[in-house]
């Protein structure tokens, strides 16, 4: 990861290493919040502001992927290239999603209207394994 901060011209610094540490040893979609808690037990001192800067400047630059859904606070991932997501509305998890039918998708005819679709990621929702046995066990 650090090599593609200096290959898009952005310094490593102690707290975007502390950061895109924390990132990649997840596979989890962790909010700004758990990204902090992380990255300040190897940078101790590292405040919310710090983090929520580096993941500003990171996102701009294409290294990490700010992942939203409706009603739930923004998390974060590796740009690990073109992905879609399933998300839990139980628990509110994000599992990356890789099915290459979704990158044969014929996009609408959008530049009639003047609009230029760069790139899409579409979010399946529905119930994880372990919100399923919850919602069982309750029964």
């Amino acid at each position: 990861m650090a090599a593609r901060c200096r290959e898009r011209g952005l310094p490593v610094t102690p707290q975007r290493r502390a950061v895109l540490r924390a990132l990649s040893a997840r596979r989890d979609h962790p909010t700004a919040e758990q990204v902090h808690a992380a990255a300040s037990a190897r940078l101790p001192g590292m405040t919310r502001a710090t983090v929520y800067r580096v993941l500003d400047a990171l996102e701009a630059m294409g290294v990490v992927r700010r992942v939203d859904h409706a009603g739930a606070a923004a998390r974060y991932e590796v740009d690990s290239g073109p992905h879609h997501h399933l998300v839990c509305v139980g628990c509110g998890r994000i599992a990356d999603l890789h099915e290459p039918a979704l990158e044969s998708l014929s996009l609408p005819a959008s530049r009639a209207r003047g609009f230029v679709v760069k790139e899409y990621s579409i979010q399946f929702r529905g119930l994880c394994s372990g919100c399923r046995k919850q919602q069982r066990s309750r029964k």
